[in-house]
């Protein structure tokens, strides 16, 4: 009889060991969950720089993935899903997916930085309107931004381009800054709200002189999110001033 108190008791003191051991275990791992968002946090925090009114917006903005904080443009592993409804009736979400990066067989840009293969993300998306829509995007020539490569839908079928444009801003920006691209339609983006709630950027894209619908629009991407929201604003009776999902 002793003996079977002696290990009932052995057994009962393992367990109150084990049950300990294992809240310390999770403690450890709860911190070090706060102190990586934290971490996180700082790097979105220090991207903006006071002194000189600048931010650097890293290509993990566009793509929605974590971001290290480091100040350097590098198209990293992504497989993202990004939702961004319909401005005006706020339904009809569509979702877009990144993927990549992947290489091209051969460079039929005039991106020179990148050499005979170019790095790229695939984009889709699906829409009633539009149907399936394939992009791919790289950085473009003048290494400040992410431009389509290739696009192929409906509309149009697919199309190829130069990489001399942009479609989404890297590298440091500034409150209102505007730049121009001469791609083969010249476009143009403006920053509305370089660092806006929760390190938000939003950003005007105008191509060619922005008249129809889908040639002038304002765009944002949140961090570890990436496409948000977007807002038509040139004039027709789908234009609405820009509206949240």
């Amino acid at each position: 009889m002793i003996m079977i108190k002696n290990k009932s008791g052995l057994k009962q003191r393992l367990f109150a060991m084990s049950c300990m051991l294992l809240i310390f275990c999770s403690q450890i791992k709860a911190d070090e969950i706060a102190k990586l968002t934290a971490k996180e946090k700082a790097s979105w925090d220090n991207a903006y720089n006071s002194s000189t009114k600048e931010r650097f917006i890293p290509v993990e903005l566009f793509t929605g993935i974590k971001w290290d904080g480091k100040h350097e443009l590098i198209l990293k592993e992504a497989v993202t899903s990004a939702s961004a409804c319909d401005p005006v009736i706020e339904k009809r979400c569509t979702i877009f997916d990144i993927t990549g990066p992947f290489k091209t067989e051969k460079n039929d840009t005039k991106i020179e930085w990148v050499g005979n293969e170019i790095p790229y993300y695939r984009r889709t998306f699906s829409t009633r309107r539009m149907g399936a829509v394939e992009s791919l995007f790289t950085i473009n020539n003048s290494k400040d931004g992410l431009v389509r490569i290739y696009d192929k839908r409906k509309q149009w079928g697919a199309r190829t381009y130069d990489g001399l444009g942009s479609k989404f801003p890297l590298g440091y920006w500034k409150q209102g800054e505007v730049r121009t691209y001469p791609s083969r339609r010249p476009t143009r983006i403006e920053i509305i709200e370089l660092d806006g709630p929760n390190h938000c950027l939003t950003f005007r894209w105008v191509i060619g002189k922005g008249e129809h619908r889908n040639m002038d629009n304002n765009y944002t991407f949140c961090p570890e999110r990436g496409f948000t929201y977007f807002s038509h604003n040139n004039e027709g009776p789908d234009t609405k001033k820009h509206k949240p999902i």
